[in-house]
Formats: C-alpha cells, sequence, structure tokens
C-alpha cells in the first residue's frame, strides 16, 4: 500500500498534453489558453468619454456654479460610434454620449446632470467646475498594444472571454479537452429512473464524476452500467481503450469475490497499484489499457468523489497544460476536535467560514463515505496527513476549497 503522495506522483507522471486546437469565441469558456494572448492595438484605441454630457475645454468652465453658470456655445453633436467632425475652441462644448471619442481641442467632459436642466440646442449652461481630464477615458487606460493579456496555460473565464473578444479575435488555440470514459458495474448498481430491484441502489456515482470531470474541461463517453460479468467487463474496457484519453470505471475495485474490474483490468491491460493509504478511497485502482490510463474509483459515492477531486481532476488539467491544476488551498482554525489515527491521508468534508480575518473550518457532520449530503454541505475538503494523529480546537489544518 502506497502513501497519497506516492499514489498522486505516480498518476500524473508521464502524462503528456494534448495537441492544440482552434476554438470560436462561443465555446472558448473553460478552454485551457495553448499559447500567450498580447494585444495588438490599446484599448480604448483613443480617448473618449466615460459619460453622456458635454465635451469641454476645462479652463473655459473653471467658475462655474449654480449661482454663476457658464455658457458655452454648443457646435455639434457627437453620439457613440461617431466623431466629431470639428474642433473645440474657447467658449464651445460639443454634446457627447458615453464612448464617444473626446473631440480635438476638449480635455473634459462635463455630465449632463451637470448642466441646466432645460437644454437649448445651441447652448449649455454648466453649473459645476470639472478637472482637466474629468470623465475621460484614456486611450490604452485598459490595454496597451503589445501588452501580455492571459498567459498560456489560463483556464478562460467568461472575463477573459470578454477580454479575447474586445480584441476582435473571433477564435484562439486552445488544448483539445481530454475524452473520458466513465463506466459503472455491479449488479446491485440501477439507471435512475428504472425500478429498483431488491438489493440495489441507484447510480449516483456516473452522474457525479461526469459533472466534476466536465469542470475540469474533460468531454464524457458514458457506457453506463456493466454488470458482474468479467468478459463483459473486459470488453467494455477494451472499447473505451480505443475510444478515450482516460477510463474512470466506479465499483468493483475492492477485495471482494464479484469485484471484478481489478481483475479485468490486471488481465487485459497494466495494473501500476492498488490500494492508497488514505480515508476515504483506499481501494484506489490505476492503470493503463492501450497505453490510456485507467483509474478504478471505490464504489462508495463519497470515496469515489473525494479520489475523483484529488487524482482525476489534476491529471486531467495536467492533460491540458493548466497553469494551476491544484485546488485553491487555505490554512483555517479547526473549530471542533477531530480524532485521527496516524498512518493514512483523511479528506474530511468542511464547511469554511472567514470570521475577525482568519478563516475557521467546521466538519459537516458525520463522515461516513456512503454520506453524499455531507459533500453537498461542503466548502471543500479539510486534508489531515498521515503524520497527523488528530486535531484539537483551535488547531491550524490545510483545507481545499470547491469554489
Amino acid at each position: 500500500m502506497i502513501s497519497f503522495h506516492e499514489a498522486r506522483n505516480k498518476m500524473l507522471e508521464g502524462i503528456k498534453p494534448l495537441p492544440s486546437e482552434k476554438c470560436s469565441l462561443d465555446n472558448l469558456l473553460g478552454r485551457i489558453l495553448a499559447q500567450d494572448s498580447t494585444a495588438s492595438f490599446d484599448i480604448p484605441p483613443r480617448d473618449n468619454s466615460a459619460m453622456d454630457g458635454f465635451a469641454v475645454i476645462a479652463a473655459d468652465v473653471a467658475g462655474a456654479s449654480e449661482q454663476s453658470p457658464v455658457t458655452l456655445q454648443v457646435i455639434e453633436d457627437v453620439p457613440a460610434g461617431k466623431v466629431a467632425t470639428k474642433s473645440l475652441k474657447p467658449g464651445q462644448a460639443i454634446r457627447i454620449m458615453t464612448g464617444a471619442q473626446i473631440p480635438e481641442g476638449a480635455d473634459a467632459v462635463v455630465p449632463v446632470e451637470l448642466t441646466e436642466g432645460k437644454l437649448q440646442k445651441e447652448k449649455c449652461k454648466i453649473l459645476q467646475v470639472v478637472k482637466q481630464g474629468a470623465n475621460v477615458r484614456r486611450q490604452g487606460e485598459d490595454v496597451t498594444s503589445g501588452q501580455l493579456l492571459i498567459a498560456k496555460g489560463t483556464r478562460l473565464r467568461p472575463q477573459e472571454v470578454g477580454l479575447i473578444a474586445s480584441l476582435g479575435l473571433m477564435e484562439v488555440i486552445v488544448y483539445k479537452q481530454p475524452v473520458i470514459g466513465i463506466i459503472s458495474s455491479g449488479n446491485e448498481v440501477a439507471a435512475p429512473g428504472q425500478p429498483l430491484k431488491p438489493g440495489q441502489i441507484y447510480d449516483a456515482n456516473r452522474f457525479s464524476v461526469a459533472g466534476q470531470v466536465k469542470e475540469a474541461g474533460a468531454v464524457v463517453n458514458d457506457y453506463g452500467i456493466v454488470p458482474d460479468d468479467l468478459e463483459a467487463i473486459k470488453n467494455i474496457l477494451n472499447k473505451a481503450g480505443q475510444e478515450c484519453d482516460v477510463i474512470i470505471t466506479s465499483g468493483g475495485v475492492s477485495v471482494g469475490d464479484y469485484d471484478l474490474m481489478k481483475q479485468a483490468l490486471s488481465s487485459i491491460g497494466q495494473m501500476n497499484f492498488w490500494q492508497v493509504k488514505q480515508k476515504p478511497g483506499k481501494p484506489l485502482a490505476f492503470g493503463h489499457i492501450n497505453g490510456q490510463p485507467v483509474i478504478g474509483l471505490p464504489g462508495n459515492p463519497v470515496s469515489s468523489m473525494v479520489v475523483c477531486d484529488q487524482y482525476v481532476r489534476p491529471l486531467l488539467l495536467r492533460m491540458q497544460e493548466a497553469t494551476n491544476i491544484f485546488r485553491e488551498q487555505v490554512t483555517a482554525y479547526s473549530d471542533q476536535e477531530i480524532r485521527k489515527q496516524a498512518g493514512r491521508t483523511e479528506f474530511l468534508r468542511t464547511r469554511v467560514q472567514f470570521i475577525d480575518g482568519a478563516y475557521h473550518a467546521v466538519l459537516t457532520g458525520p463522515q461516513g463515505s456512503g454520506i453524499l449530503t455531507s459533500m453537498v454541505q461542503a466548502d471543500g475538503l479539510m486534508i489531515l496527513p498521515e503524520e497527523c494523529g488528530g486535531v484539537k480546537p483551535g488547531d491550524m489544518v490545510n483545507v481545499e476549497l470547491f469554489g
């Protein structure tokens, strides 16, 4: 039996990034950038107005007030998307909309609410002083030409997608998404929507794991439920090995007479390790079929999700050359006593609060590997290392956050 860190390192070693491909703007969310993204022009490309109002020369309105307004001649209207045809001279103003380019000669914008309510088309009355540069968005204040905007290996969120769109790009180069085959096994497992036979439970793992895999940027091939039949299991594993980049199985990797997934993997592929010094998820199997990684998850739903989070997620992100493959970790005060035996790594479902400048962690309740509600209620996983022999209230612990 090997340690958690040994097992994860063995699983990650030798993982190579998938090839890159072009991806259209409307499909970029969650994809991982395969090359640096740099700006080819300034944003904004010219000084523009941050407000609806009047472009003015700040010196002209230096003494303006409600008691003593300054009257300027309005020489032009400039809506957004248009450019002024006239240059501003002292005593003049140009009516301007938000986003419109600042006219030549102007150095400030007076918001419309700082002008007299009854506007005349040819004149405006300014009721307040504005300083030079007021309400002007300067050329390049967001992005300058040649600036590195998004580094290779970044997973694209809505804000990065929007930034790419602001550069006028229709597509960028990203890493291909891994194709993941998911297989549930066991005569005791029934598909949701079907009537349960005596002794059966519904298959939750296939769907929770599919969700985790998709969150990590991969594509799912669902192979359904395979019965406890060694030849049937071999056949489905061979099929998945030809069609997928990674195979994930659920169940059949423990020590029972009907735990056949491990036998099938050893028979037609290569078994790299089995059993890890951790809780939950001790009966974790890892091997290869046709050179493709196969990860045998335990059948209990929490064990399955924890193993997927700690092993599968970083593996899939490494395949996509992500810069950060592990979750954000924070140090928190434990608000309760936690009993633990040294000699194994434990992953505990935890709620986290930020109180008076520090994180505080408390368990979600009973930590049994079949209590799926403990994952629903959790903000993250408290990770207690092998050498830890227990936690007292006020001790510092490490928590990996889900969000």
